[in-house]
């Protein structure tokens, strides 16, 4: 019963904490996903190229390639006159990319020489770039047709000079797009349930030896290990809450954005979220544990925002892991906390099936290293200079 006065009493009082309020309910589980996630999404967006689309290309000099026009007209692009400054219109934006066509184009092409083209582009603007990647890949594939009618003209098979045919089975179902999207889940997630607990897992302990309410707390007929876990009773719900309100933030934001645009066939919907807090569940205590455990050890308030600062790196660090080394899902990781959360959530976003065996070897050795940090906030909490 103590227990859950200690825990009920953490909780009224960091309510009233507009700072732990703000990161636990605000920051962590709304405004990091809105930004990461919404930052990467619009960039692939950005990036990917609808060939289906019909756009309008502005092109100096049309009347000297008519073939040209007509191809580019069959791939979905309007012709446009040019502006009389290309490159002034180019640079202010008031045209994205403008094809030029020089005077000796045709003579050039006749001759079976390289005919030159001269594509104006500002590489500063992201929109002017992406445009001018459309128009490359498709005059690409024009320079491809030209060449082939060339050797057909001579006589030459034009596959002579295919020396390889390779083709690229591509085996996995979402493509490097869709794995590195997939990997910002489980970052949103434990940063999320780090940022929920932070400024509780502080003020319960050095906040309140600061202002001097722990020493009356410890004083009353309690046991310290009611206080402890109370105190983790009541992080270990700012987490909870926070975890969950990610979850619903997450699923929010990928409902704005058609995934299928990125190439990749990953999956944001609510089954894959709930699955995914499922198996990330077992971190709930032990982040809970961790914050306690650290914020025990400190003397101030200044002290505990320093260590549990750099302890911020503990959950990014799995991340820039799994992004430069290739770490398969073994026995071997699947105890560590944390980085067997990483692979079992990238896994639940991509579709995979997961072993059971693994998803008990991650929730056993994530609650065992609970188990231990409990144990050790527990002491930590048993001795008088907790108060000093």
């Amino acid at each position: 019963m103590s227990l859950f006065i200690v825990m009920f009493k953490e909780i009224v009082d960091n309510l009233r904490d507009r700072q732990t309020v703000f990161y636990a309910l605000l920051f962590g589980p709304i405004l990091l996903p809105l930004l990461l996630g919404g930052s990467l999404v619009a960039s692939f967006k950005q990036l990917s190229i609808d060939f289906d689309e019909v756009t309008s290309l502005s092109v100096l000099h049309a009347e000297r390639a008519p073939r040209l026009m007509e191809f580019l007209h069959g791939h979905n692009i309007d012709v446009t006159e040019a502006p009389e400054n290309v490159q002034a219109s180019v640079r202010r934006g008031d045209v994205l990319v403008v094809l030029e066509i020089p005077e000796d184009f045709a003579d050039q092409l006749r001759a079976g020489r390289p005919a030159p083209l001269t594509l104006h582009v500002n590489s500063a603007d992201k929109e002017s770039g992406k445009a001018a990647r459309r128009v490359q890949a498709i005059l690409s594939v024009y320079e491809r047709t030209l060449n082939n009618l060339r050797l057909q003209h001579r006589g030459i098979d034009p596959s002579t000079f295919d020396s390889l045919n390779l083709v690229e089975n591509d085996v996995s179902s979402d493509g490097s797009s869709g794995q590195l999207l997939a990997s910002i889940l489980p970052f949103l997630f434990i940063m999320s349930m780090v940022m929920g607990g932070f400024y509780l897992a502080i003020d319960t302990t050095a906040g309140e030896r600061e202002r001097q309410s722990l020493e009356p707390l410890l004083s009353l007929p309690l046991k310290r290990s009611a206080v402890v876990f109370g105190k983790y009773g009541a992080t270990l719900c700012f987490v909870t809450l926070s975890g969950v309100l990610t979850a619903v933030s997450i699923y929010t934001l990928f409902r704005l954005f058609p995934i299928e645009l990125m190439g990749g066939q990953i999956r944001f919907d609510g089954r894959t979220l709930v699955r995914a807090f499922l198996l990330a569940s077992p971190l709930l205590p032990f982040i809970s544990a961790l914050l306690i455990t650290v914020s025990a050890v400190t003397r101030s308030t200044k002290e505990a925002q320093t260590y549990l600062g750099l302890m911020m790196m503990v959950p990014m660090a799995p991340f820039f892991l799994l992004q430069f080394l290739s770490i398969r899902s073994t026995t071997m990781s699947m105890p560590i906390p944390m980085l067997s959360q990483y692979q079992l959530l990238e896994s639940a976003v991509l579709g995979d099936s997961i072993p059971i065996l693994h998803i008990l070897l991650s929730a056993g050795g994530t609650l065992a290293a609970t188990a231990l940090l409990l144990t050790l906030a527990s002491r930590l909490y048993q001795r008088e200079r907790l108060l000093d």
